[in-house]
């Protein structure tokens, strides 16, 4: 069976969501048509629409190891070699031969990296977050989602104050525990293409120790949830630099352009935490989603 979005089943799920958007801090509306946001909502669109095209579905999409349908390769989780051989194919056909990895790359590193690390956070503490991520990856697989993969923390020198209190309260933490999940709080700096995708999935930057444990902390969930504020400034929304590909005549454009997602008192239900608190794996966590771009 074959359970990848068309391109207009995709355009559409993205257009009912519900964004909040500052850009040059004014309140964002009509987001497909943004200039800045255009690009990638039309390059993550050509992502859907080559599935079908008989040219390019032998790279474009694999056997789901959990449902055993055809899904979208950016959702597939490595088998074997030649998935790896294929990734870097897929990179360099949207960078136009380059090897640098295509936005949506990046939550393919992400769910790559938790198919590991839960695996051996359960091993070592006997918890269930492989059993949930793998409820995650099939509602990912049988939905064809397209997933922001959110890593990078905010640097201070380039965002924050001089002079804040508390300035650490901008890294990704626990808020608070509660017995249907957490609350979250803190702040990761995004792809433009975050607007153009169903869900966030949340991984540490680095690591960690005991008296940090609350930084330690990975979970998935949809891109519109209240709580979440996406803020563009001007260098983030410099179409100058456009770069990408040629396909078909199609010129498919990719931006290095950054947002800040902000997460204020963002409710995670425990389904969908996948890290909370296991410190001493917050390292191997990020370098495995590092690792992935070097395929």
């Amino acid at each position: 069976m074959h359970a990848v979005k068309t391109k207009e089943q995709y355009e559409e799920s993205i257009g009912s969501l519900n964004f909040l958007v500052y850009m040059w801090g004014k309140r964002g509306k009509y987001l497909a048509d943004n200039p800045v946001v255009r690009p990638s909502f039309t390059t993550l669109s050509r992502t859907y629409e080559m599935a079908y095209n008989p040219d390019y579905v032998d790279i474009m999409t694999a056997r789901s190891h959990i449902t055993g349908e055809t899904i979208n390769r950016f959702n597939h989780i490595y088998q074997e070699i030649d998935d790896l051989i294929k990734k870097d194919r897929l990179n360099k056909l949207f960078n136009g031969g380059k090897g640098s990895s295509f936005h949506r790359v990046f939550s393919t590193n992400a769910l790559n990296a938790l198919s590991v690390i839960t695996r051996e956070i359960d091993d070592t503490y006997g918890t269930d977050y492989h059993i949930r991520f793998q409820r995650y990856l099939k509602y990912v697989h049988n939905n064809d989602l397209t997933c922001n993969g959110a890593m990078a923390d905010l640097q201070e020198e380039d965002y924050l104050p001089a002079e804040r209190p508390n300035s650490d309260n901008h890294l990704m933490h626990i808020v608070e525990k509660r017995e249907e999940g957490i609350i979250v709080g803190g702040t990761k700096v995004s792809e433009i293409d975050a607007l153009n995708s169903h869900e966030i999935i949340v991984v540490p930057t680095s690591s960690y120790d005991k008296n940090k444990k609350r930084y330690a902390l990975s979970f998935a969930i949809p891109s519109d949830t209240k709580g979440i504020t996406y803020v563009m400034g001007d260098e983030s929304g410099d179409t100058r630099k456009l770069g990408g590909g040629m396909i078909d005549g199609v010129k498919l454009l990719t931006q290095d352009s950054k947002m800040l997602c902000l997460f204020d008192n963002v409710f995670v239900p425990w389904e969908r935490v996948f890290m909370c608190e296991e410190y001493d794996f917050s390292e191997q966590m990020a370098e495995m989603f590092k690792y992935s771009f070097c395929f």
